[in-house]
């Protein structure tokens, strides 16, 4: 059957009276390289326009544009017909805009309250005689409860300081304060990167009930399934150019990678995994920490065992508390056959583990240096001679690291910072596949990274496994998990509720048992319930 035909790109919107935002002849340059070139997009009220395509593809400058972040080099906006002033981030947030950024551009130090109103928290006269206007902070905190409410967000302290939360939490945080402007275009960029099924789902519907109360909504997603089932219309970036604009009914998964690379992209070829040899690399027993457990586990050598469950459950602190970036408050840790007790990360190096968090801007990266400084770091003793390090066998070892992984790049002195959020991400694994370990931990290994990027990272776990590392994945992506992973235990409430092989693999096995009752795999049964929406850290 032939393929229907797509609207020329840009022009399918409503009247000019429904038009939210107007682009023409919008373009960006930077030196030589043209990142951006809009003919024309319209995007109409009432309406989810998805922007897909591969990192590099301009997506986030188009966003910045929008958003008033980057100056375009050329063209006009309008925001509900009228002109939107260049690199002017006021102006677009006075115009209607909001920008739920990728890497939230939330102040740590500052309480939940004061992030979601900065700006604009509610005041008071003063009682006393000089009759000062001051801030309203019980005001600031109920109006703060109920942003966090209309977003499905409760049990948050709203006086303790963002910084403290983990990134899923800060997610919806970050949703809430642009949810909070009221705004004519909402902008959603990787909305659910770091967010489980159900949390996700909650964001998409909040798009939903924008887009029927009148506003645009402009979504950003590298998870297609959510695409298809969120897109009113689906735009594709290819190369800094809008090369199609699909309808729902066009835009199969099939189409739209095809769109976004240009030609059909294979799928990683990953044979289900391998049986492995029953060697426990790491064994648990009663773990605890602060909000976990206990947890039993083991991951054997050649093993990729998944840790799914819903926000809040413990996934990341299992990951944490095993590296000793967490102290743990009892139970037993068993690595490579010996009692395992790393007082710091570096205990755990040492030994032979890695870790790939899940926040590599924050927790991975030293966004302003190189990308040789940023993928020798943790190979630094081994590359210099009596603690002096030797320029041409760090720079030979960088260029190798590089070349193993696939890193696109024009220069390996060039800041990471510059490359692609899968670039990033290929550099932090090879950064710890250069160690040699014998466990890797990895959280959310794939997050904000395109289709591409994606396959050629689930080929690198793969790879590690079939040559004996245990690889132990949290991920929130469940058809990641079901791809990639031998066995997956399901998470909720800090404990393991089910382990599950990979002949009973399914989605409703693992949301039936993050979010109900399922035996456990010490015998018996544990209430794994729905963790208290922001209680728990990740």
């Amino acid at each position: 059957m032939a393929e229907p035909k797509s609207t020329p790109a840009g022009e399918r919107a409503g009247t000019a009276a429904d038009i939210a935002v107007s682009l023409r002849d919008v373009s960006k340059v930077y030196g030589p390289v043209k990142v951006l070139d809009i003919p024309r997009l319209d995007l109409a009220r009432g309406q989810i326009v998805a922007v897909v395509g591969e990192n590099g593809a301009g997506k986030s400058t188009l966003m910045g544009v929008l958003s008033g972040t980057v100056t375009p080099t050329t063209g006009t906006i309008e925001i509900a017909g009228q002109p939107l002033q260049p690199g002017r981030p006021d102006h677009s947030r006075d115009m209607g805009v909001a920008l739920v950024a990728q890497e939230f551009p939330l102040v740590g130090q500052l309480s939940v309250a004061e992030n979601l109103l900065l700006g604009r928290r509610p005041q008071r006269a003063d009682a006393r005689p000089l009759g000062r206007v001051v801030v309203d902070r019980a005001g600031t905190r109920a109006e703060a409860r109920a942003l966090l409410a209309e977003v499905g967000v409760r049990g948050v302290d709203v006086d303790r300081p963002v910084g403290r939360f983990p990134v899923p939490v800060r997610q919806m945080i970050e949703i809430a304060k642009a949810w909070g402007h009221r705004p004519v275009v909402l902008i959603l960029d990787e909305p659910t990167s770091s967010l489980g099924p159900v949390e996700a789902e909650r964001v998409l519907d909040l798009a939903r009930t924008h887009a029927a109360a009148g506003g645009a909504v402009l979504f950003i997603g590298h998870r297609l399934d959510e695409v298809r089932s969120v897109a009113d219309r689906v735009v594709v970036l290819r190369s800094g150019r809008l090369v199609a604009d699909l309808t729902p009914d066009e835009a199969s998964e099939e189409r739209m990678i095809r769109e976004m690379v240009g030609s059909e992209l294979a799928r990683a070829d990953l044979a289900p995994p391998s049986s492995v040899e029953r060697k426990a690399t790491l064994s648990v027993r009663g773990l605890t920490a602060d909000g976990l457990g206990p947890v039993d586990l083991d991951v054997h050598a050649g093993e990729i065992v998944g840790v799914a469950g819903l926000m809040g459950s413990g996934r990341s602190r299992l990951l944490h508390t095993v590296m000793g970036a967490q102290p743990r408050t009892g139970g037993q840790v068993a690595f490579e056959g010996a009692d395992f007790r790393p007082r710091h990360p570096a205990d755990s190096v040492a030994a032979g583990i890695g870790l790939v968090p899940e926040d590599r801007k924050v927790q991975s990266l030293l966004p302003a240096h190189s990308v040789r400084w940023n993928v020798t770091l943790t190979t630094l003793r081994r590359i210099s001679r009596r603690g002096v390090l030797r320029p041409r066998h760090d720079k030979e070892h960088a260029a190798r690291i590089v070349k193993d992984l696939g890193v696109r790049l024009h220069s390996n002195e060039q800041p990471i910072s510059s490359l692609s959020g899968g670039n990033q991400q290929k550099a932090v694994f090879g950064r710890w596949l250069a160690t040699e370990p014998k466990l890797l931990l990895l959280d959310e290994p794939t997050r904000g990274v395109d289709v591409g990027a994606k396959a050629e990272i689930y080929s690198l776990i793969d790879t590690a496994a079939q040559d004996g590392l245990a690889v132990l994945v949290a991920s929130s992506e469940l058809e990641e998990l079901l791809w990639i992973c031998h066995r997956i235990v399901v998470m909720a409430r800090g404990r393991v509720v089910a382990d599950i092989p990979r002949e009973r693999f399914g989605k409703e096995v693992i949301m039936t048992a993050a979010a109900g009752t399922q035996a456990a795999p010490g015998g018996g049964t544990e209430e794994a319930g729905t963790p208290g929406e922001g209680k728990a850290r990740a």
